[in-house]
Formats: C-alpha cells, structure tokens, sequence
C-alpha cells in the first residue's frame, strides 16, 4: 500500500505535485462523503463533490496547492457544499450532470446554476478526465486523474468501501442491494441514481481499461491503493 500524507488539517494528498487530493466529510444524519481535487490543464484545482463543514484553515491549505477554477457536483446528491464553495471561490465555474442539475433545483435551499459537464472539457487538460453517465434518474458522473503512479480515481456513487452498513433499518438496504460492509459496487445508489445499471458498469468498466486504476477514491468509506487494486476493481465491475 502506498504510504499517504495527511495534512494538518485533514486532507489526504495522492500526488503533492499535480494537486490530487481527498479528505472525508459529514453530511445530513452522520453520513460521511469524500471530496476529490486535480489539477487541471489552466493549472487551477478542480474539487469534485466540495465538501461540508470546512474551517478557514482547510480552505487555506488546499489553496496552498492551486486557485480554485472548478466545483463539479458529481450527481443529484454531492451538491451540499456548493453554496459554501461559490462564496469562497466566486471565480470558480460551476459543473453538473444535467439530470443532477433538476434534482438540486428541488432540493437545494440555494439557487444555484451550472454548466453542462461537456462544457469542463474546455479546463481539464490531458491529465485529468470526466464521464459523464448517459440516461439517469439523477446524473452520474466520475472522474481520473493522472498521477505518478498511474491514475487516481473518484468513483463517485458507482462504488463504495464502507466498513460496515448504516444503523437498522437502513442495513437492510444495504444487505439486500449488496452494497457493504468493503470494497463493493453501491447497488443501493445505482438503483436510485441510474436508469441501467448494467450499462453503466460496462461503460465504468471501459474507462476502468483506458486509464487503469492505482488509487481509488470511492464516493463513501475508505481510500484503496493496493497492489491489485486494478485487478479487484474490475472483478467488481464486470461481475455484476
């Protein structure tokens, strides 16, 4: 496993020298999200599912390693930090799967208007990729990002590596849609989220091949590097 740094004030740094972070937070009911930040091709950060709750030193550190050019809300669900994000990175443009875009409208207590994900093309830079998952309920997106030992990736709602499944009776979502405790494909957040989830996988699975694997960052739980980590992940993907 790759030994990682964490700095003072929370965030994980996967490649130091192409801005490649994560750090967890909480949102509504205890639930914990991981963030992801790249360096993109204008040499800004883009932070993928900005997270809740930071403290002005945090904000600080991250920008110790770029300006902040770009905040992607991933899905209809990793939008919580947006508001807090504009308000402190007013420059940034702002980037959403278009059906994320309508759930957000109805759910948010802020206005908050975005930029088609096709459109981020134009910032990211050969290192640093976004997918864009066709035919959702409520937009699906992942991203990679070049790094030296290969490509980190976030994998947004697609996969998970939580420890163990949320209190009774939410478990029991969780057990019937296989989606914890360990490294899993979310079967819960793919019924919610995307029209075909086998479609979706195959498409995760091509990306998966293109730009293998070295650090995943998955939506919820714990960061992997393993030595198989690529392997594992596509026995994952492809075995549903």
């Amino acid at each position: 496993m790759e030994t990682r740094e964490t700095t003072a004030t929370g965030w994980i740094v996967i490649d130091r020298s192409r801005g490649v972070l994560t750090r967890s937070y909480r949102f509504s009911n205890g639930g914990t999200a991981l963030t992801f930040t790249a360096r993109m091709g204008d040499g800004s950060l883009v932070v993928v599912s900005p997270p809740t709750g930071l403290d002005e030193a945090a904000f600080a550190e991250l920008e110790s390693f770029g300006s902040v050019g770009a905040l992607v809300a991933n899905n209809g669900f990793h939008y919580l930090g947006q508001a807090a994000w504009r308000a402190r990175f007013p420059q940034a443009r702002c980037f959403a799967p278009a059906a994320a875009v309508a759930r957000i409208e109805k759910k948010s207590k802020h206005k908050l208007a975005f930029e088609p994900m096709a459109a981020l093309a134009e910032l990211t830079g050969p290192d640093v990729g976004f997918r864009d998952v066709p035919e959702t309920k409520r937009g699906e997106s992942w991203c990679w990002a070049r790094t030296e030992r290969g490509h980190a990736w976030y994998a947004s709602d697609v996969l998970a590596n939580m420890a163990k499944a949320p209190p009774f009776p939410i478990s029991l979502l969780f057990r019937w849609t296989n989606s914890a405790p360990g490294y899993r494909v979310f079967g819960l957040a793919l019924k919610l989220i995307v029209k075909d989830p086998k479609a979706t996988l195959r498409l995760l699975a091509q990306d998966l091949e293109a730009h293998p694997v070295t650090t995943m960052v998955p939506g919820h739980g714990d960061v992997l590097d393993h030595a198989a980590l690529a392997t594992d992940t596509r026995t994952l993907v492809t075995a549903r």
